[in-house]
């Protein structure tokens, strides 16, 4: 009887457990028929015989809900799975609700829970003597660290992890790699990059065993730390590669991060468009993620990006929002819960030994002593709040000091670039005056000097005098405009104006017959600074097409027209005379050409034959 009996107890086990890894295989075509959960789902809960199968059966609903980002739901659902599975036939199913937990925990934020649940996986994969897991619930524990910016704990919880797995005969290959990644991320946080790239191109040692799908973001913490190295075109590759697996898997969270460390490589470069465009994409997918590691990084990002554009109402706007969100990360309570938890985890059998002999008489000291608890709990209560209160006013006061101290750099920064600006002007004035006055000069004094050797009559000696004189003038001229220019950091629109009225006015002198205009188009404020370089050549560009009008065009009218094109000025020279040939462009046009050139402007000409010539520089 009794033999019959420990058979019938036998196969009733065996088949039981036959039968829930049967609803195991029929519940996991949901991962392979994401449009057919719900069916799946629905057939299967009327085949829940035991709280195991029913533990089986909420573990696939919570990743419903967890694939739908439908957070709540599925924190909830696992949690009711973990307390329904049997550890004796689905401790595997109980560590991956746990790991789920974490990951839940972690992309909010909420690091000490996140650790709890890593802690609690532990145990229960010690329980289960199962090393897998108990190597996954460290490097979980290894990646809390690191997200809470302990990367000396996140690497020594990494290596555990490493060194259990690579000593068990049966381990997980993925779960390697994993340990791995979790230890090249610490250091590549650590400012340690030599030590990450050694772990995360170690990953790729065991590559013929690994579905690259699994290992998405080796590509990406390569990239990151080569961008960290600003070895920016190697980083592009690497990350691009993980975009596109990425893309292929749907994988939000890690497109977050992809197209993050893709908007500042574009901003290091200068390429600010480009790197819009990567922000706008990475918000996209931290807002579907739901992650708030990837919104911290986003948000510090967008900070250095408006920094480097030179936006920085804009910048700190971001890094308030970047402090605010670090801050609800790292208050106080968590911190202090998280060395508690870490505590637990180093003396976790000690301390359940403690507690359990101690605690018959904590319970009759609590009686006793509960009035002089409840005021030290005050006092404590007290100091705890005056520490906060004092943190955050320190905090306060730093933070302020930081942003007086960047904004006095910003301006000693603007000041010495102004000055910097003004010296180039003046020294290319210097050398123009250098290049222009003095060749002049040296031709008029060797023209003086040749008219001892002529043997000339009065007339022709008259007659050179008259060229040399004429010359000295013109010379005089560009030396005053020149000495304009100079004393003068910039030049308005209306000096600029005033001048050539003044030149208009002599030529009107010189040449009654023909009508002279000068006009500034509406909507272009005369109060417009030009640096005294670019207003001295477009001075001198106006004053030799007026010249060229006057000598060559045969015109009865000539205008000098200012208006606005793309923001910058734009000053026309227009004659109504016989036009030119633009084939037979004289040293006069050439030079107008250079001057334009010297100061990043283009010289436009259009003449036809007959009906006018128009120069233009803008």
């Amino acid at each position: 009887m009794s033999k019959t009996l420990t058979l019938s107890l036998i196969f009733s086990l065996f088949s039981t457990i036959s039968f829930s890894q049967d609803l195991r295989n029929r519940l996991g075509r949901t991962y392979s028929n994401p449009d057919s959960v719900d069916i799946i789902l629905e057939l299967e809960k009327k085949n829940l015989h035991t709280a195991n199968d029913s533990g089986i059966y909420y573990f696939f609903v919570a990743e419903k809900y967890n694939r739908a980002f439908e957070n709540a739901l599925a924190h909830e659902t696992f949690l009711k799975s973990a307390s329904l599975l049997d550890p004796k036939k689905s401790n595997d199913l109980i560590s991956l609700c746990y790991i789920r937990l974490n990951r839940l925990e972690a992309n909010s934020g909420n690091w000490d829970q996140a650790l709890f649940y890593s802690q609690k996986g532990l145990e229960n994969a010690i329980a289960g003597l199962d090393s897998n897991y108990m190597g996954y619930a460290l490097l979980d524990i290894s990646v809390v660290y690191h997200d809470m910016e302990d990367y000396a704990k996140g690497v020594e919880y990494g290596k555990k992890a490493h060194e259990l797995l690579t000593h068990f005969t049966k381990s997980n290959p993925t779960f390697i790699a994993f340990a791995l990644n979790a230890i090249g991320i610490n250091f590549d946080d650590w400012d340690k990059p030599d030590s990450a790239l050694f772990y995360h191109y170690k990953i790729f040692e065991n590559i013929d065993k690994l579905d690259s799908a699994r290992i998405t973001f080796t590509f990406n913490n390569i990239g990151n730390t080569l961008l960290k190295q600003e070895k920016y075109a190697e980083a592009a590759t690497w990350i691009q590669t993980a975009v596109s697996l990425n893309k292929k898997d749907q994988d939000q969270y890690s497109l977050a991060a992809n197209y993050t460390n893709l908007a500042t490589i574009a901003y290091k470069l200068r390429d600010f468009s480009k790197a819009e465009i990567m922000m706008d994409s990475a918000y996209k997918y931290v807002q579907e993620s739901q992650s708030t590691e990837k919104k911290r990084d986003y948000l510090e990002e967008q900070y250095r990006f408006h920094k480097a554009k030179g936006e920085l109402a804009t910048a700190m706007d971001y890094l308030e929002q970047y402090s605010t969100l670090k801050d609800s990360i790292f208050k106080e309570d968590r911190v202090k819960m998280l060395g508690e938890l870490e505590a637990k985890y180093q003396v976790q059998t000690k301390e359940r030994e403690l507690a359990e002999s101690r605690a018959a008489l904590v319970e009759n000291e609590l009686l006793v002593k509960s009035r002089n608890n409840q005021i030290l709990l005050l006092v404590v209560f007290l100091l705890i709040l005056l520490g906060v209160a004092f943190f955050i006013y320190y905090r306060q006061k730093t933070k302020n000091r930081h942003l007086e101290q960047e904004a006095k750099l910003q301006q000693i920064y603007a000041e010495q670039e102004t000055q910097k600006q003004l010296n180039e002007q003046r020294n290319r004035i210097s050398s123009d005056l250098h290049d222009n006055i003095g060749a002049q000069l040296t031709f008029i004094v060797s023209s003086l000097d040749n008219l001892k050797f002529f043997d000339l009559n009065k007339d022709k000696m008259a007659g050179k005098i008259d060229q040399i004189s004429a010359f000295t003038v013109e010379t005089v001229n560009e030396l005053r405009d020149t000495i304009w220019a100079m004393n003068k950091d910039n030049i308005s629109l209306g000096d600029l104006k005033t001048r050539l009225a003044g030149l208009i006015a002599k030529a009107k002198t010189a040449c009654p017959q023909i009508d002279f205009e000068l006009e500034i188009e509406d909507g272009l404020e005369e109060d417009r600074l030009l640096n005294s370089m670019e207003g001295m050549n477009y001075y001198r560009v106006a004053q030799e097409a007026l010249n060229n009008a006057i000598k060559h065009s045969g015109a009865s009218q000539i205008k000098i027209v200012f208006s606005k094109q793309n923001e910058l000025v734009r000053v026309c020279i227009e004659d109504n005379g016989k036009g030119i040939d633009q084939k037979v462009i004289g040293n006069g046009l050439g030079n107008m050409r250079n001057r334009a050139e010297r100061i990043g402007r283009d010289l436009k000409i259009e003449s036809n034959l007959g009906q006018g010539t128009q120069v233009c520089i803008f």
